[in-house]
């Protein structure tokens, strides 16, 4: 599974409580559950340091298990933050909190597509 398809994965999730009509606190203690579940998982491997696991690429963590587990929490950092921002900047939209979240989406892809042009 490449890194793009969980990335989405934890996106999707998102979008998806979001539909379910969930508060952003109770997708960000969602997302903080899934964090702690594939901490222990990847601690309890004990193959290597969950830090330089944490700290490696994602092409130089050759075991799928631990590799997919730590995309995903970093994934779901990632999107902790940007739960944030929507809470602390919301007043300035006029937007439901699934579109601003779509539009974070949005300018992350248009960034990615600019860097490869």
């Amino acid at each position: 599974m490449d890194i793009n398809r969980i990335n989405d994965m934890v996106d999707r999730k998102v979008v998806q409580s979001f539909q379910e009509g969930f508060s952003i606190g109770a997708i960000q203690s969602d997302l903080m559950v899934r964090m702690k579940n594939f901490t222990k998982t990847i601690e309890k491997d004990g193959s290597m340091v969950y830090q330089d696991l944490y700290n490696s690429e994602f092409d130089k963590i050759s075991n799928i298990r631990l590799r997919y587990g730590i995309t995903y929490i970093k994934q779901c950092e990632k999107r902790l933050k940007d739960l944030d921002w929507i809470l602390d900047n919301k007043s300035k939209f006029n937007f439901e909190n699934s579109k601003i979240f779509k539009l974070i989406q949005f300018k992350e892809k248009l960034t990615k597509n600019s860097l490869t042009l």
